[in-house]
């Protein structure tokens, strides 16, 4: 029994730096996303997504699933953008709400806003956005990730 104790708590110790390392990990794929995005660099930005992969965003057709979902998402976003006269303008993540990582899975929760400008009118949406990773052969990827605005859309 004694032993079954002490070699739970070494396990549950040497987890505390590898369960960091990855957060960092993790995390630092969602600000690459994140900044790429913003410098308009979609082939950067859709390299941090898994070839299979699934979306759920308030932009029609608003979910897409399998191989290609992150770029038919980027697709989509850019025609909804065009069509409805808007110009991406900045997006940032504001706080990191829930993490957790299960050997090479991982799910992280944070808030964020998005900038648009609507027929040069700036706009600005918060809300909450969660990603599902896998770590692979490349590292960690995105293998999902849902939008859920602050508040109702008009």
């Amino acid at each position: 029994m004694h032993t079954r104790v002490v070699l739970s708590l070494v396990a549950l110790l040497s987890s505390g730096p590898l369960i960091a390392s990855d957060k960092t990990a993790i995390l630092a794929v969602v600000h690459h996303w994140v900044d790429s995005f913003n410098k308009g660099d979609s082939a950067s930005a859709l390299a941090t997504c898994a070839d299979e992969s699934a979306i759920i965003d308030d932009v029609p057709p608003y979910q897409w699933h399998g191989a290609g979902a992150c770029k038919a998402w980027y697709n989509d976003l850019s025609a909804f953008l065009k069509k409805n006269e808007m110009a991406f303008d900045n997006s940032t993540i504001d706080k990191v709400r829930n993490f957790e990582v299960t050997g090479d899975r991982a799910y992280a929760v944070v808030s964020a806003t998005f900038s648009t400008k609507v027929k040069d009118a700036p706009q600005t949406e918060k809300g909450i956005w969660t990603f599902a990773m896998k770590k692979g052969g490349q590292g960690w990827q995105i293998t999902g990730w849902t939008w859920t605005p602050a508040a109702p859309s008009k």
